[in-house]
């Protein structure tokens, strides 16, 4: 197995600001001047002003005044940086002969990971990703076309950590002509699809596309609506 690593970064802000130094004072009377640099799922990432140390803190423990600056902080600023990596899987293998043919199937999926480059916590969003496979009829790689989609629910992740899923498998299809025949046609006596990429977009609970992440931006452009997963072809199915 290869695994591919691509770093994609992806900054959505409703609103730009810049969150300035400031005085934060906790429920126990406790103040801190730090830079509130982003809050995510009831979580403070603060920058201590004296020596640029940060720190993750419930929003719920500091004032009410404090508390509705974090939360107006988290409305007008969201981000979405994450690395993606994705390794290739190979499930199962079935052959079968059909008269001077050898057809064999290989049944693949993607193992994906995305890690929260954020330093807090992020929740529900939507994957939606779309699997390509080329198909060869014996004439040279053809263009990569969809072969399944799928949706997964992204609850969790918390600060620069990884989360990782399986996709739906698709079928990649190997022929070769047994012995010395040949087809009349000239069409090669072995042929073999191939995995032909993957897109992946994700959504916000408000169905906001929010990132983006493809292996060819050539397959962005098929990787549209709301993804169904399309039954995977194998030899002989009808």
């Amino acid at each position: 197995m290869k695994t591919h690593a691509l770093t994609i970064l992806c900054l959505i802000a409703i609103c730009n600001l810049n969150s300035e130094a400031r005085e934060f004072i906790d429920l126990q009377g406790r103040k801190l001047d730090a830079e509130l640099v982003a809050v995510s799922g009831g979580q403070a990432a603060l920058k201590r002003t004296a020596d640029g140390r940060m720190f993750n803190v419930p929003v719920a423990t500091f004032s009410a005044e404090d508390q509705k600056f974090m939360n107006e902080f988290a409305a007008a600023n969201i981000k979405y940086v994450f690395d993606v990596s994705y390794t290739k899987k190979k499930l199962e293998t079935m052959k079968r002969r059909a008269n001077d043919e050898l057809l064999t199937t290989e049944r693949w999926s993607y193992k994906v990971e995305l890690r929260n480059k954020q330093p807090v916590e992020i929740r529900n969003l939507r994957v939606d990703y779309w699997l390509f496979r080329k198909e060869d009829e014996g004439r040279g790689l053809g263009a990569a076309r969809v072969a399944t989609s799928g949706s997964y629910k992204l609850e969790s992740v918390k600060g620069s950590a990884i989360h990782a899923f399986d996709t739906l498998p698709i079928d990649l299809n190997k022929r070769q002509l047994e012995g010395n025949f040949i087809y009349i046609d000239g069409t090669r006596p072995r042929s073999a699809d191939a995995m032909g990429g993957i897109v992946l977009r994700i959504f916000d609970p408000n169905d906001k596309e929010v990132f983006k992440f493809t292996t060819d931006e050539g397959l962005m452009a098929a990787a549209a609506g709301k993804p169904k997963a399309a039954a995977s072809t194998s030899p002989g199915s009808k």
